[in-house]
């Protein structure tokens, strides 16, 4: 999969101004250095990504809110189970090498801990939140063990335990999107807590065949 498919589709339908989007792919090699730290770290291929070509905001009824810069995101189509990871460009454009690397990994846990639960057949269907907080309390409960999977990098797992506690913590990053992208009127998709939930055929679960070296780390036979 081009991970720059959809934003290249933003950019022929005008949804994206042309000088950000130049932006994005000038930038754009910071994700693929990362995904090579994590994958040489772990022995285990990071799974397809693309760049979603806007911000994404979660919000509740209640007012609270919080931005959303990446997404494990699986789903079903005909009875086929895809398993992505959404990138949005703040994250591209404004955060760290740093922070980029410990938001790509934390998804990669993500993608890990989903798969572990397919194998032991406990992906059960989710019950729906309707707060930030209880979203944010979930996404931490769904991580795969961060020392077994990054056992050769000491960076990767501080990095982890430093920018994620309730979430992601980067007040730098999180100034910058709100100046640089959300006060320029750039794109932006909002999303509640109970839309955040991924909806999964039971076939496509059964047609599931995980990548190779994800399936000899988990001893799936």
């Amino acid at each position: 999969m081009d991970p720059l498919v959809p934003i290249n589709e933003s950019l022929s339908k005008n949804e994206i101004p042309k000088d950000i989007y130049n932006k994005v792919l000038d930038s754009v090699k910071k994700v693929h250095d990362a995904i090579t730290q994590i994958e040489k770290a772990s022995n285990i291929k990071y799974p397809e990504w693309y760049v979603y070509p806007k911000a994404i905001v979660m919000k509740a009824p209640v007012g609270e809110s919080s931005i959303i810069y990446s997404r494990f995101f699986p789903f079903s189509y005909e009875n086929v189970l895809y398993t992505l990871v959404q990138v949005t460009p703040p994250l591209i454009l404004y955060a760290s090498k740093d922070t980029l690397l410990a938001v790509m990994a934390h998804e990669f846990l993500h993608y890990i801990n989903f798969v572990a639960n397919l194998k032991n057949f406990s992906i059960t269907s989710e019950e729906e939140t309707t707060s930030v907080f209880e979203s944010i309390f979930k996404d931490e409960a769904q991580l795969y063990n961060e020392e077994k999977v990054f056992k050769k990098s000491k960076k990767i797992k501080r990095l982890l335990k430093e920018k994620f506690s309730g979430g992601l913590n980067d007040d730098a990053l999180n100034k910058k999107t709100l100046t640089r992208w959300f006060k320029k009127g750039l794109p932006v998709e909002y999303i509640s807590p109970e839309g955040n939930i991924s909806r999964i055929s039971m076939l496509s679960i059964l047609n599931f065949k995980p990548e190779e070296t994800l399936k000899r780390f988990l001893n799936w036979t």
